[in-house]
């Protein structure tokens, strides 16, 4: 008689079955699920650094209409009546300004004014009526829809008088000067 033994490939104790499977199993999931996270980390840093690259570039695209606008307002401060009445029919032809920085063809900004608060109490505040010869430039950026950005100045437009004396620190009323 053959005395051999037989081995078969399933092993005698039950609670071994699959013990070791279900372990690498569970730290497959774990790894995948730190890396999803770790990639949904940088992929928000990602998108985070180019809204704050868009922003910049749009508040330089701002900036770069309002110095573009500053001339222009300042040369046509005659015709301030009519873009402040708030009736776009009659708005003369340089207004609004509008430009392209990149050259693509496409306005790449929009400069507006706006009346300031010019109006002595107890005559409550005109916004169609300009008094003083000041208003607010305000230029935006419309070259990137996603994060726009808005810069305002106020544009003062002197009287022809006194040219020199203004300058010589006396203020654009001649007052503050003490040295006169």
């Amino acid at each position: 008689m053959n005395d051999r033994k037989v081995t078969s490939n399933v092993s005698d104790d039950p609670g071994q079955r699959g013990a070791a499977m279900l372990l690498v199993a569970t730290i497959l999931v774990a790894l995948l699920a730190g890396g999803g996270v770790a990639l949904y980390i940088q992929l928000q840093s990602t998108k985070s650094a180019g809204l704050v690259k868009s922003a910049r570039s749009s508040l330089f695209c701002a900036e770069a209409g309002l110095a573009a606008a500053r001339p222009i307002i300042a040369r046509n401060h005659a015709g301030w009546a009519d873009v402040l009445d708030e009736d776009p029919r009659n708005d003369p032809d340089w207004y609004p300004i509008t430009g392209d920085i990149d050259d693509d063809g496409t306005p790449d900004f929009e400069v507006t004014i706006r009346d300031n608060d010019d109006e002595r109490l107890p005559s409550a505040n005109n916004t169609a009526v300009d008094i003083d010869r000041r208003v607010f430039a305000v230029a935006r950026c419309t070259k990137n829809a996603d994060v726009t950005r808005e810069v305002s100045e106020l544009i003062v437009v002197a009287s022809g008088r006194h040219v020199y004396r203004n300058q010589d620190g006396g203020g654009g009323f001649n007052n503050g000067n003490q040295n006169q």
